[in-house]
């Protein structure tokens, strides 16, 4: 028994032997050319093996998510809801004025409209007014300097049929901290004019601007024009009645609800 162990041993011991020799003999190079590197020699048959390497730019691949990111959001377009609606509702909007344009009668005016507002921009009313006049000191001056008494007509009343188009709207911030939502508006209309001398028609323009304080008041102020000829004892002439008026507005119904289409 004893010898047959030691023989086991020396064969096994030959074997290793053998194996490293046989392992030895190999000439195993693990290093690589730069031909390998290429995939041989130009031309050569190694071009199908050929290891290629991909540089990518990072400054250019940020340059060009950004790009993508910017008209990602140019596509996204945000529509605020209007602060204010004014479709179907009725628009009571009392006023005091004075004119502008008249150096020998000063007029203090009082009076209102009422505005039917057939879409957000475009409305239908009637406006009027009640006018106390009195003469200027450059009248009385007139009249010393001169000794010619000069011709003026003071209204007494006005009453016109207009119709009203808002074609600006706008916001601004007060003191940075309130957002007031505006509109620009201009009428046209005809009417009727009683001054001292007669009454006579009339024809009117003008533009204004409303300030919507909430959901049913606004603050406005007004240039209205009101065009009638006069007839003078000494001959007719065609008046610019021009009024600059200040008042508020009271909307019914006093609120209103969004529809959104579905």
């Amino acid at each position: 028994m004893h010898r047959r162990s030691w023989a086991r041993r020396v064969i096994f011991i030959a074997c290793l032997l053998g194996a490293s020799a046989a392992f030895a003999q190999e000439d195993v190079d693990m290093t690589f050319s730069p031909e390998d590197l290429s995939g041989g020699d130009e031309g050569g048959e190694g071009e199908g093996d050929t290891l290629s390497f991909d540089v990518i730019d990072t400054e250019e691949v940020a340059k060009e998510a950004e790009r993508s990111r910017r008209e990602e959001i140019d596509l996204i377009r945000v529509i605020q809801r209007r602060p204010f609606l004014r479709r179907n509702r009725v628009e009571v909007a009392p006023f005091l004025g004075t004119n502008v344009n008249d150096a020998l009668t000063s007029a203090f005016v009082a009076g209102g409209t009422l505005n039917y507002h057939l879409t957000e921009v475009m409305a239908i009313g009637v406006n009027g007014g009640y006018s106390l006049g009195t003469e200027t000191d450059l009248f009385d001056r007139v009249i010393e300097d001169y000794e010619l008494f000069p011709q003026v007509s003071k209204v007494k009343w006005y009453g016109t049929l207009n119709f009203q188009y808002a074609f600006i709207y706008g916001k601004f911030a007060l003191f940075n901290t309130w957002i007031i939502p505006w509109d620009t508006y201009a009428l046209l209309g005809a009417g009727f004019t009683q001054t001292e001398l007669d009454g006579h028609l009339t024809i009117t323009a003008g533009i204004g601007q409303r300030y919507f304080m909430n959901r049913w008041f606004t603050l406005n102020i007004e240039l209205r024009d009101n065009i009638y000829n006069e007839n003078y004892p000494a001959r007719s002439e065609i008046v610019n009645n021009l009024l600059f008026t200040a008042g508020v507005s009271f909307f019914i119904p006093p609120d209103f609800e969004y529809r959104t289409l579905k």
